[in-house]
């Protein structure tokens, strides 16, 4: 499919959950399930702009989306507006991403995967021993509580999200990123900064994750333990959408989050426990069936008709 028609096809969808909640009510399920797609998308983005454009697999992603959720929480409860909380979250994450990122970016392949996994450890076990008890929210916020706000502004960070990746994806910063990832070695010796590239994709990725985790604190007013919000699921959810969805493309992770999201609640529903089950064959299948995620391998199909035809 040409990369026009997957765009209008995309900007259609935005569209289309703009205004789908002002002419239908949706309830608060519906609701609370897409203001969690939308939190999965944004973080898919920020681990496919390092992982899958870049091809640097990091494993520690959840710091940057645990950090800004904290900063969020107790900027907003303090008194900050949430448009000033959110961003000043999603700044912390970028502090914290440069400091990661610069002694772990000199590693190479399972090495750099462990240190960020292991500073990612590190981050949820100091947070748990200073955060021993649930922090939430006064009164006051859950009495003006409301999704409809939440939706939109998780709407809005998707958008900002997926502009932010098709926009560095198609300028000389993104073109060293695939370079990177397709031979390292090769693009060092044509004269591509390769560290200073590394560095970029990981800042730029560590701000997206801090928007998700932002958006995260705007939606849950209480946590019981804050230290959830480093636990690794969400490193490995945000892998998974993009895996499944098709890692270095533009959709992969939108259509890999809807897969990961709505599919899983959609057999949590109906099939209790046993969803955790048919969810991990149904995943297996998806990887042995389409090793280049369901976008990837919808491209392949399209490009061997078309030489069928010819």
């Amino acid at each position: 499919m040409a990369h026009w028609k997957k765009l209008s096809i995309l900007t259609l969808i935005l569209a289309l959950l703009a205004i789908v909640p002002l002419v239908m009510e949706l309830g608060s399920n519906v609701m609370n399930v897409m203001v969690t797609l939308f939190i999965y998308i944004i973080l898919a983005q920020s681990w496919n702009l390092i992982g899958g454009y870049t091809g640097q697999v990091n494993l520690g992603i959840v710091a940057f989306f645990g950090i800004s959720a904290m900063v969020t929480h107790f900027l907003w409860k303090a008194g900050a507006p949430i448009y000033l909380a959110i961003p000043t979250g999603s700044l912390s994450s970028v502090v914290l991403a440069a400091l990661i990122g610069l002694p772990t970016l000199r590693l190479r392949g399972m090495y750099f995967a462990v240190g960020t996994l292991a500073l990612a450890q590190a981050a949820q076990t100091i947070v748990a021993n200073i955060f021993t008890r649930s922090v939430s929210m006064p009164g006051s916020f859950s009495a003006t509580y409301s999704l409809m706000p939440r939706y939109y502004l998780g709407l809005i960070m998707v958008v900002i999200a997926i502009t932010v990746v098709y926009v560095i994806t198609r300028t000389k910063i993104g073109l060293a990123m695939v370079a990177i990832r397709d031979d390292e070695q090769a693009a060092q010796v044509t004269g591509v900064r390769v560290f200073k590239y590394k560095v970029i994709a990981f800042l730029i990725s560590g701000i997206l994750a801090g928007l998700a985790g932002g958006l995260y604190a705007y939606v849950r007013l209480s946590f019981w333990q804050i230290s959830i919000v480093f636990s690794p699921s969400w490193t490995f959810d945000a892998l998974l959408a993009v895996v499944i969805g098709g890692a270095g493309t533009l959709a992969g992770p939108v259509i890999g989050s809807v897969f990961l999201v709505v599919i899983s609640e959609i057999f949590a529903n109906t099939l209790g426990q046993a969803h955790l089950i048919l969810f991990g064959l149904l995943f297996i299948l998806v990887v042995i069936y389409f090793p280049y995620g369901l976008i990837g391998s919808v491209d392949r199909i399209h490009q061997l008709i078309t030489r069928v035809r010819k």
